[in-house]
């Protein structure tokens, strides 16, 4: 992952993101390819045999050489083997212990084995979906043999419903990494006697990006009610009777594909920032005494620097970069630009015209922020909804 150019994100973070993607994408594939494989394998038989048999695929076809057709493509389809949970649970028990050693390298605190036991509600999740996904392809089986005519085309659609296997399977993947990721960094965090504060990617959706920054005490909830957006959806889960409810928002996913993660949080502590300065004022005085400005400059630096980084509030920079990629119209294309635009739009209402004014986070806005918020608005669109990745 390349870090964006003004991140409030820590480095060490970012890194932990990657190597958390990186596990997911790995879980996706192992998971969902050989599922989507095996469908591919289906779908070229079916296009062949089809060319063999009838010649071009436009024109209805019918009659026995139809259903003895549709009868095999048929069988062929209830052949496909789906049976990754087995897949799924060892990527959710490596990311549990991924995240588990992540929140302890956050926090400063030396590796302890956290365990790798999956919730029993990852458990439901994957058996629930791999139910789903057999279903899936059972039913494409069925509309295939069902047809009493039809062109090559009307196969193609019924083979539609069979594909919808394979994405379910890859959402699940990223769904239990995700899901168990977080919950190996709440148990690092709850290990420290650490909070938790959430964190959203620049181009998260509008519900999450409002989250961003805000840190619970170990047992509470986030509030899902935030968002930038009109409306906000609550969380699901499934129960023990495998049906999906609304839950509680202990920790992201807040929804398939979220990203978002949580990091243990033990506070920003100014009054060490304030006693670190103290280490260098000796240097700074024997610089000065000396006439040396070169080391002088260099110690009050590397003052700054300790304190800086002692008195970091981890938590407000990510609400102000929050506040800062709404207004900049950063998404990802699976998100409308008209609800990016109505978020910038809410958001600048409620900072207001003066020159002074701040943000609902505290943020005295720049001035060429919110002109360039408002020159979109007026337009209609974002010069850009990418995220940028480094300094020109």
């Amino acid at each position: 992952m390349t870090a964006p150019a003004s991140s409030a994100v820590p480095a060490v973070i970012l890194a932990h993101d990657g190597e958390a993607i990186s596990l997911e994408e790995a879980a996706a594939t192992a998971a969902a390819g050989p599922v989507r494989d095996a469908l591919k394998a289906a779908l070229s038989w079916a296009h062949v045999a089809w060319s063999k048999r009838f010649g071009k695929p436009a024109g209805l076809r019918s009659g026995e050489q139809f259903d003895a057709y549709t009868a095999e493509l048929a069988a062929r389809i209830r052949a496909v083997g789906i049976d990754p949970v087995a897949v799924l649970l060892d990527f959710a028990q490596r990311a549990r212990v991924l995240g588990a050693d992540q929140g302890l390298i956050e926090a400063g605190a030396p590796r302890i084995d956290l365990g790798s036991d999956v919730r029993e509600e990852t458990r439901r999740h994957i058996d629930e979906a791999v139910g789903t996904a057999r279903a899936k392809i059972a039913e494409a089986a069925d509309l295939v043999e069902g047809l009493e005519r039809g062109s090559f085309k009307t196969i193609n659609r019924q083979l539609a419903v069979a594909d919808q296997a394979g994405n379910i399977v890859e959402r699940t993947a990223r769904t239990v990494t995700n899901d168990e990721l977080n919950e190996g960094l709440a148990a690092a965090a709850d290990h420290v006697g650490g909070r938790l504060v959430w964190i959203a990617e620049r181009d998260a959706c509008v519900m999450c990006l409002a989250l961003s920054g805000h840190v619970i005490e170990p047992g509470d909830a986030f509030d899902w009610r935030l968002t930038f957006g009109a409306k906000a959806y609550p969380p699901k889960d499934y129960n023990a009777a495998g049906e999906l409810v609304e839950i509680e928002l202990e920790r992201p996913p807040r929804h398939p594909y979220c990203r978002c993660r949580v990091s243990p949080w033990l506070g920003h502590d100014e009054a060490a920032a304030r006693a670190v300065t103290h280490d260098w004022a000796e240097a700074i005085k024997e610089a000065d005494a000396k006439g040396d400005t070169v080391a002088a400059d260099a110690a009050r630096r590397a003052a700054a620097a300790a304190r800086d980084s002692a008195a970091f509030d981890l938590p407000a920079a990510l609400r102000r970069e929050a506040e800062r990629s709404i207004l900049n119209g950063y998404a990802l294309p699976s998100e409308s630009e008209r609800i990016r635009v109505q978020a910038a739009d809410r958001l600048l209402a409620r900072i207001g015209a003066g020159k002074n004014s701040r943000s609902p986070s505290g943020w005295q806005v720049p001035a060429s922020v919110k002109k360039r918020a408002e020159r979109a608005l007026k337009k209609g669109t974002f010069s850009t909804r990418s995220v940028p990745t480094g300094r020109k």
